[in-house]
This record gives C-alpha cells, sequence and structure tokens, in this order.
C-alpha cells in the first residue's frame, strides 16, 4: 500500500471507529441553517447586493471543509488538500441556487424556494461525508444523492447563463468552467488520480462549452437552452464515467443515446410549444 495514496483509495480497506454522529450531523444542520439565512438575506434585500451571495458562498465552503475534516478517515490524510474536489459541488450549489432563485422566484415564494434548495444542501453535505469512506453501506445512496445534486446545479447555472443574457463568450467560457468542476463531482468516484480525473473533466468542459456556443445559433433559451446543456452534460460526463469503470458497452452506448433522442425531443417539443404560445 503506497503512502501517498489518495484517501478515498485507502477507505476501501482501511477499517476505522466511527465517530459521533450526532455531532457531525448537528455541524451540517447548523451550516444549513446559515446557508438558508443567507440566502433570505440576499434574495429579500433590494436592490440585489452580489457579495451577500459571496459571502455565503464562502461560508458554506469553509464549513463544508470543517464538517468532512471531521471525518474519522480524516485522520490518517496526510494531504492537506484533500478535500478541495469534494468542495466544489456544495460551493457550485450555492451560487446556482442564490442565482436561480433570484431570477425564477420572487416576494413570499422566495421563502419555500430557500427551504427546497436548504434540504437539497443538507443531502449533499451528508452525502459528501458519506462518501469519503467506499466501505460504507451508505456510499451508493450518497452517490446517487451527490449526482442528483450536481445535475441540478448544473442546470441551474445552466439557466442563468440565458436569463441574465450573457454574452456569448464570457457564456461559454463560464459554462465550460462550471462544467469541468462539476464533472470532477461525477468521475471522482471512477478516476482515482486527481490528474487525470482533471484532464477528464476539461475534456465534459470543452464539450459543454462548445454546446453553448452551437445554441447561439439555435432558436432555443431560457429553460429549454438549460435542459439541452445539462443533457450535454450528463451525456458526456456520463459516457466518460463508464469508460474509466470499463463498462462502455454496447447496451450502455444504446441507453446513452436513447436518452439522448428523448432529450432532444423534449427539447424540440418544448420549442414548438413556445412558438406556438
Amino acid at each position: 500500500m503506497q503512502a501517498d495514496e489518495p484517501l478515498p483509495a485507502r477507505a476501501r480497506q482501511a477499517p476505522f471507529s466511527i465517530a459521533p454522529l450526532a455531532f457531525r450531523s448537528s455541524r451540517v444542520m447548523l451550516l444549513v441553517a446559515g446557508y438558508a439565512i443567507g440566502l433570505l438575506l440576499f434574495l429579500a434585500i433590494e436592490p440585489t447586493q452580489p457579495w451577500i451571495l459571496l459571502v455565503v458562498t464562502g461560508v458554506v465552503a469553509i464549513g463544508a471543509d470543517g464538517v468532512l475534516r471531521q471525518h474519522p478517515l480524516a485522520t490518517r490524510e496526510e494531504d492537506t488538500a484533500w478535500t478541495a474536489p469534494l468542495l466544489f459541488l456544495p460551493t457550485l450549489l450555492t451560487l446556482s441556487s442564490g442565482l436561480f432563485l433570484e431570477d425564477a422566484v420572487g416576494g413570499y415564494l422566495a421563502v419555500p424556494g430557500v427551504l427546497v434548495v436548504s434540504g437539497l444542501m443538507a443531502m449533499v453535505l451528508f452525502a459528501e461525508q458519506a462518501s469519503v469512506d467506499l466501505n460504507s453501506p451508505n456510499y451508493p445512496t450518497a452517490r446517487f444523492t451527490l449526482n442528483i445534486g450536481t445535475y441540478l446545479t448544473a442546470f441551474g447555472f445552466y439557466s442563468v447563463v440565458y436569463a441574465f443574457d450573457v454574452s456569448l463568450i464570457p457564456a461559454a467560457v463560464t459554462v465550460g468552467l462550471v462544467s469541468l468542476l462539476l464533472a470532477v463531482e461525477v468521475l471522482r468516484e471512477a478516476e482515482a488520480d486527481p490528474l487525470r480525473a482533471l484532464i477528464y473533466a476539461g475534456v465534459v468542459g470543452l464539450m459543454v462549452a462548445e454546446a453553448r456556443w452551437v445554441l447561439y445559433f439555435l432558436p432555443v433559451e431560457s429553460y429549454l437552452a438549460g435542459v439541452f446543456l445539462l443533457l450535454v452534460f450528463y451525456l458526456t460526463s456520463g459516457l466518460v464515467q463508464h469508460h474509466l469503470n470499463d463498462d462502455l458497452r454496447p447496451p450502455v452506448v444504446l441507453e446513452f443515446i436513447g436518452i439522448a433522442l428523448l432529450g432532444v425531443f423534449i427539447v424540440t417539443l418544448g420549442r414548438l410549444f413556445e412558438s406556438g404560445g
């Protein structure tokens, strides 16, 4: 066993004593409460103060790092930056949820909106903890939860890029960078080498950025454009993940082709309804 082997790989075989779950759970809920309060302030104060959302994002990133370092396996980790890949999702979820709610809801609807995204944030933080230990019985559920959180975060970003009328080049760069960081979350299970995972994630980000560029020449906007970009992100990251897991077989490829066709049909149908309206 290599001394510098990353924590998730060691977790497959390393037994450990469970730390008090109540303590870790209370820290997560305190962080979620702070996130919810900060998000409500961001949505309630007019004119909008972007610095509030940035402060909330920083607090979530620091708090999530602290929560993850309380995991029993963290005491074995020599690399001080081992939490970095696990922080991308909660950090980007904070930004995505704030910007999406700012655009999509108003007035008293902001309260239920914040409650929904706060529930999602709590699920993501608990799932990030469980995903540290690949031997945990909750690991499959944690990975499923993190994937759902990743796709919802991506959709929020893809939608607000159109809602805020970001010009083409900055929009493509933003979409590509966000997709790269979120792809790290999707691929970190399949690729233990951080550098290789980053390279593959970069390929995913580049593909989504190119899709955003192509959409400039198509009559698709707003949430339909967000759905289309999400479809590209899902397909590219999913295919790369299966490739890394060495199970990219014909049935899997056919499944992704079917999902791609269904997604294009939904976007086309939505566009037809928009045109008819």
